[in-house]
């Protein structure tokens, strides 16, 4: 059993070792040192004012002053070499008028001989390497009695602490009974010419403000209540998100105590720390039993009663939260009880669907089957995961005990009405399931893929088609989901051949991919395995995407994988093994060809690929239109935060095509019986503008918010003794380069997760180092640093501490320019613990895993510099801690403004992480994203809804089905009016006016006309972007034909290689 407390000291004690490497001292209040002083602390120093080092201060944060000179100690704090720091804080000039400054600092001075220079290892002046050195340098701690400062009257002063220490206080004039108060501390040492800085800086320095009348009060205010419903939401939740104080050139600091608005000290500090909790689901009482065994086999009574227990419980809280608001319990000013009545409303609305759902899976004879089924097939699959991941030895469990967490049956009642009914008024609901990383999201979508294949079935036996669509925006996200999902349809193909209502026609799965990763043919996939058969690496259609068998765990490898001719010529995976229910082939399809062919109940596949409705026929076979079947009822979008931009634009072009290619699309423009869509996040912003714009539909958020962060019923904060917290903590060294820091905090924390003492459990947590970098420029001088200067510094730190230093393996990378062959390798390696003797060292990572990299033995991350979005910063962060405490240490570039302010402002940002996301935006019809999309999309429509305009060959056809075109046409212009503003949708059905005109001008002159002709694009609609942009014959524009395509939303139009050519030797 992992014990928390001692991974919690185990973490502590990495940052304190990080501390005494930075700031100092590392060897005690009394230390003698022989490094240079500047050289072995570069954190929580004030330089002295030397006007030669100095630049210019960089735009000033926080509060300005009034008297706004360069020369003003705040501003001096924004130096290269700073020469000052402090903060500022607010008095509640009802509790006190005076406060008590306290002052600390330590100087070194040399000791010793002089001794020879140095010509290595500093990043310092060329004179530093050279002159003659001390042995040794003492540190000498100031001794500086707390200062009592009267705050009631305005203005500045200064002080002199000691002798070349200056103390700043800067009060402003009070509004509102309060009054705001700057301190700083400022360096007023000027070294003589020729002698060390060193001696004439100050170090370890901080500044603490003490109230014992806790006169010190918040900052923050919400201020005028906004329109904008996640503000408003955010003003609510986070009105207990205190701000007491924020840094200059340093952070700040303070003891909370409750929700008060006031507190008794702020400090400053140089490595600021702020743990963040982990939410864990809400609990129900022992009256609800949510056991999957239970629910598949309990009569309808049992599951209304049950199922009813839960909704009533969700209403009882909804009752006493609404009742601690009005009577002033919960601690809800008056402007903000509103926000709270919103928040109660949509809450009792998601008990009301929950309840509506209860009450179909009891009336409703194939709706309560399905669902039982559903439960079943969960319950097979849940057991055959932990069998498989334990190794697959003995039996495998029966999963009597495997339940559902609250908001995972809840989320899949509510959304049972619109999916079981084509008419339901919920077929215009995105129902968003938004809960923290790791909470088990996808369970719950799995859910309602089992339920949606069994209802299909029951209702009619013989059916066949694609019943889901589930879409990722990264690849390797897809292929990760899908080695899961398989094993659910294993478990669906399991209940089938067990039951007798079911059919006779095999559930299964299909990837559906770009062939960067899987092959589109069983020609290619032939040609793919002879050639990792002969022992080549492929890194673009590789067939070989399930490593294990999902049903026996067995390893998968291509001598597993065979293109068979019978009974239908396909891809076949099949693991041999004896035992094994599906020895003889897994109901799973990885090759295109197979899979429109097949028409699989479940296909994943990535947001581009659906670019392909423009290019290739056979796509309509996934809609069911070709007369074969029924098409899709439900699409799942997961991480819905990253169809944002330009990709989530594009995506909502051609979400109109797939929204009418599900449905019946009217004579009106009325698509009947649209699919039901649920999309998920943990990091959004005003989802129902997105929604609105990707999916024309309105949003609703599940689960509800309550008044206070993380705690919905569904879900509460996690006390740090039941789940590991994750602590962020920050560092800055504005006197040194920002790679040098990052080489510093490497070293420091590999160095320290291989000396302190600590079990293999909770030492394994930190073992790994997860960098994360926000561009491959900065990750591949890092790679260089860590097989070069993170080694060197190892030796130096383990020397210092009399230990050996740790020996590192080569950095592994996790980014695009990584051979996709390799990365499932990579994230297999990541699971290897130290016990084994080969886990890795360093791991240097971009965005790649933000979303779906899963190791749960992963503790320890450096982010190199504050990311572009919070929301990108929350989901790489939340990639470690996932099971034991995290540790996130962000290296900030004091030469950026904006790393600087998340510095100073550290833990008021980290304290309420979620109320930064910014907002995401689309928009399907600006001008830019028709110009690339909208005749690609209206392609799409034609293919899929005209049978007459399907095959390649057709496209001449646009002149006899005319109307219908118009028609189509008509419904896109419809669209643009319901999502975006009427200028763009009248510039909408302009463009759209031209390109059919285009089009049926093509289509007269050229009798031939063809959606794609390579071998003479005069007889084709649509060229690929990339012909178009390289071939000088073909203009880049769709006001004639062909028109520049895209075949995936994603990729970019063309590439440019760099050739190196070698330069001549000119002859002097």
């Amino acid at each position: 059993m992992v014990n928390l407390a001692e991974q919690y000291g185990f973490r502590s004690d990495v940052v304190d070792e990080l501390i005494k490497d930075l700031v100092g001292p590392a060897e005690g209040l009394e230390e003698v040192i022989t490094d240079l002083p500047l050289d072995r602390y570069i954190v929580g120093v004030l330089w002295p004012a030397d006007g030669l080092l100095q630049e210019a201060a960089e735009p000033d944060s926080g509060e300005s002053e009034e008297d706004d000179a360069d020369d003003s100690p705040i501003s001096q704090a924004l130096m290269r070499y700073p020469t000052s720091m402090g903060m500022t804080f607010s008095v509640d000039l009802a509790k006190a008028s005076s406060v008590q400054i306290a002052v600390e600092a330590a100087k070194y001075v040399p000791s010793g001989t002089q001794g020879k220079g140095d010509p290595s290892g500093s990043e310092r002046p060329t004179w530093r390497k050279q002159k003659a050195k001390p042995d040794s340098w003492d540190r000498r701690p100031q001794i500086i009695e707390p200062i009592d400062w009267d705050v009631a009257t305005p203005g500045a002063k200064k002080v002199d602490v000691v002798s070349g220490l200056q103390l700043y206080v800067y009060t402003r004039v009070p509004k509102h009974g309060r009054v705001a108060v700057s301190v700083a501390l400022r360096n007023t040492q000027v070294p003589p010419k020729g002698q060390f800085r060193d001696e004439f800086a100050w170090f370890q320095v901080g500044v603490e403000v003490r109230s014992p009348e806790h006169a010190i009060v918040d900052r923050s205010s919400y201020g005028v209540l906004s329109k904008d419903a996640d503000l408003r939401s955010a003003a609510l939740l986070y009105r207990n998100a205190r701000v007491f104080a924020i840094g200059h050139g340093c952070a700040a600091t303070w003891d909370r105590e409750g929700n008060s608005p006031h507190v008794e000290r702020v400090a400053s500090t140089f490595v600021p720390r702020q743990e963040v909790s982990r939410a864990k689901p809400g609990g129900v009482s022992a009256d609800v039993d949510l056991r999957m065994s239970f629910l598949s086999s309990a009569t309808d009574e049992q599951l209304a009663a049950n199922l009813g227990q839960l909704v009533t419980e969700y209403r009882q809280w909804i009752d006493r939260l609404s009742a601690s608001v009005r009577n002033g319990d919960a601690d809800v000013e008056e402007g903000l009880k509103v926000v709270a009545d919103e928040h109660v409303v949509r809450a009792r609305k998601a008990a009301q669907r929950m309840q509506d759902g209860i009450d179909l899976i009891v009336t409703d004879r194939d709706a309560g089957r399905a669902f039982r089924l559903a439960n079943a097939a969960m319950q097979m699959q849940r057991a055959r995961q932990d069998w498989v991941r334990s190794g697959a030895v003995g039996a495998v469990g029966d999963g009597v005990t495997q339940g559902w967490r609250p908001f995972q049956i809840a989320y899949i009642l509510l959304n049972l009405p619109g999916l079981a009914n084509t008419d339901h008024p919920d077929r215009e609901v995105a129902d968003l399931l938004w809960f923290p990383t790791g909470g088990g999201k996808t369970e719950a979508y799995l859910g309602l893929v089992a339920f949606t294949i069994f209802h299909r079935r029951l209702k009619d036996p013989e059916t066949s088609g694609v019943a889901v669509i589930m879409r990722y925006t990264l690849r390797l996200l897809t292929i990760q989901q899908f080695e899961r999902a398989t094993m659910l349809l294993c478990s669906l193909e399991r209940l089938r051949q067990r039951e007798n209502d079911l059919g006779g026609r095999p559930f299964s799965i299909g990837l559906w991919v770009g062939q960067g990763a899987t092959p589109n043919t069983l020609m290619e996939a032939r040609k793919s395995l002879r050639g990792i058969a002969d022992g080549r690496e492929l890194n673009e259609k590789n067939p070989v995407q399930l490593t294990q068998c999902p049903w026996c765990g067995q390893d998968l490898n291509e001598s597993h994988y065979a293109v068979v001719k019978s009974p239908d010529e396909r891809l076949r995976i099949a693991c041999g093994n004896s035992s094994c229910d599906f020895r003889d082939g897994l109901p799973a399809y990885l090759i295109d060809q197979d899979i429109y062919r097949v028409r699989p109940e479940l296909v994943l596949g990535t947001v581009d690929k659906f670019a392909q409705m423009a290019w290739n026929e056979k796509v309509r076979n996934l809609f069911a239109r070709d007369g074969i079947g029924t098409p899709p009822s439900l699409i799942i979008q997961d991480e819905l935060h990253l169809i944002s931009g330009p990709l989530g634009s594009i995506v909502g072009l051609y979400e109109a095509a797939i929204d009418a290619a599900c449905g019946h699309l009217t004579s009106e423009g009325v698509i009947k019986g649209r699919p039901k869509v649920i999309a998920s996040t943990a990091t959004i912003r005003r989802a129902d503008r997105q929604i609105r714009a990707v999916f024309n539909r309105r949003a609703e958020q599940f689960p509800p918010p309550g008044i206070d962060p993380d705690q919905s019923f569904f879900a509460e904060p996690a006390s740090r003794d039941h789940y590991g917290t994750r602590e962020y903590v920050g560092v800055m060294a504005p006197g040194t380069s920002h790679a040098t820091l990052m080489v510093r905090v490497y070293a420091a924390l590999l160095q320290a997760a291989h000396d302190l003492t600590g079990s293999p459990e909770s030492r394994d947590p930190y073992w790994t180092l997860l960098g994360y970098f926000n561009s491959l420029r900065v990750l591949g001088s890092a790679n260089l640093q860590v097989e070069g200067d993170v080694r060197d510094r190892l030796q130096l730190v383990a020397r210092r501490k009399q230990a050996s230093p740790r020996d590192l393996r080569p950095p592994v990378e996790l980014t695009s320019r990584v051979p996709s062959a390799e990365i499932p390798r990579t994230l297999k390696s990541l699971e290897k613990d130290v016990s084994s003797g080969s886990a890795n060292d360093v791991v240097l990572a971009t965005n790649m895993i933000s979303v779906g990299v899963d190791i749960d033995r992963l503790g320890l991350m450096a982010v190199m510099g504050q990311p572009q979005s919070s929301a990108e910063y929350i989901q790489a962060t939340s990639r470690v801690g996932r099971q034991h405490p995290g540790l996130v240490v962000t290296i900030f570039n004091a030469a950026r403004s904006r790393d600087r302010s998340h510095y100073e402002n550290f833990v008021p940002f980290h304290q309420a992480l979620y109320r930064a996301v910014e907002a995401t935006s689309a928009t399907p019809f600006a001008a830019r994203a028709r110009d690339r999309a909208l005749h690609g999309v209206l392609v799409s429509l034609a293919r899929l809804l005209v049978n007459d305009l399907a095959a390649n060959e057709s496209a001449h056809n646009a002149t006899v089905r005319y109307d219908e075109i118009t028609q189509l046409a008509e419904f896109l212009e419809q669209r643009a009016h319901a999502v975006t503003d009427p200028e763009e949708a009248e510039d909408t059905k302009n463009q759209l006016g031209q390109l059919l005109k285009v089009w049926a001008d093509a289509a007269e002159s050229s009798p031939d006309l063809q959606y794609k002709n390579s071998r003479d694009y005069d007889d084709s609609l649509l060229v690929p972007s990339d012909v178009a942009l390289t071939d000088d014959d073909i203009e880049y524009s769709t006001r004639e034909a062909p028109w520049p395509t895209l075949q995936s939303m994603r990729d970019v139009d063309a590439e440019s290689a760099l050739f190196q050519i070698s330069a001549r030797k000119v002859p002097r």
